[in-house]
């Protein structure tokens, strides 16, 4: 085994700049969150100078966050050069409120579909490339224990939720596109790993309105998965049942998914969707 004898002090000079650093960090971040807080109470905007003034900030310091808040789309700059808030903070903000109120609306039914199938119940949204878990009901004392967190993530092409939501997905070469982006990598024999096969697999989904996993994340995990959706039939979460060891052929299997299209249309109902009015499934 090598040895380094310097390491100790290395590691204690590190740790010096890190504490070091730490206070001018949080400085930083303080101030950025300080100018988005000034412009979110004007939303007429307002321009460098007026921004300087009201946040008490250099001119020059604020030119500076605004130029890196822009290029992240915190923020941006009309004609008139009168900076507000912009799109990716603004998405931010409806994806929070869009999870809390779905949140909110889905736990009770997820609970009551777990009880009535004795599975696990899960609720995943699109983030970025990937699929987030936002709630999960587990029954208490179920042996095998689904391995997934809340604000755990997995590639949309390889489970159901992730098939659910790139199958109702509103713009479809956004869909290709993660796909390009993230890859497709094989999680087990069963795994779709060409976009091709993966876009009649969600041809199949939006005709029968449901999606299933196979053992394709997990060889020992089957999944139906529903699509849940909001007052304009914007699909907006999916909710999945989870079992071990079931084939996705028995009737218990179909069971699940009944239970899977009940839970996620009782949801969407109550965040205001109307079946009727637009004619989903």
């Amino acid at each position: 085994m090598v040895s380094d004898a310097n390491g100790p002090n290395v590691v204690a000079e590190h740790s010096q700049d890190s504490e070091r650093n730490a206070p001018n960090a949080f400085r930083v971040i303080d101030r950025a969150m300080h100018v988005l807080r000034c412009l979110s109470n004007h939303s007429a905007g307002l321009t460098l100078t007026e921004l300087s003034g009201k946040a008490d900030l250099h001119k020059a310091t604020a030119a500076r966050f605004l130029k890196a808040l822009e290029r992240g789309g915190f923020v941006t700059v009309a004609t008139d050069k009168k900076w507000s808030i912009g799109p990716a903070l603004l998405d931010i903000a409806t994806r929070a409120q869009r999870q809390l109120d779905v949140r909110d609306v889905a736990r009770p039914i997820m609970e009551e579909a777990c009880r009535t199938t004795n599975e696990t119940v899960q609720m995943a949204i699109l983030a970025d490339e990937s699929i987030a878990y936002i709630e999960k009901v587990e029954p208490p004392e179920q042996p095998l224990r689904i391995n997934t967190q809340i604000g755990s993530r997995r590639p949309i092409h390889c489970n159901g939720l992730g098939k659910v939501l790139a199958a109702f997905h509103r713009y479809p070469a956004e869909i290709e596109r993660i796909l390009h982006a993230a890859g497709m990598q094989r999680a087990t024999p069963q795994t779709i790993t060409s976009v091709s096969a993966f876009q009649e697999e969600l041809a199949r989904v939006r005709r029968q309105g449901y999606a299933i996993d196979d053992r394709e994340y997990n060889e020992l995990v089957t999944c139906a998965a529903a699509p849940v959706r909001d007052s304009t039939s914007r699909t907006i979460a999916g909710l999945s049942i989870s079992t071990i060891g079931v084939s996705v052929e028995s009737a218990r299997f179909r069971e699940l998914i009944d239970v899977a299209k009940e839970a996620a249309d009782r949801i969407s109902l109550a965040l205001g969707w109307n079946r009727d009015a637009h004619g989903d499934k």
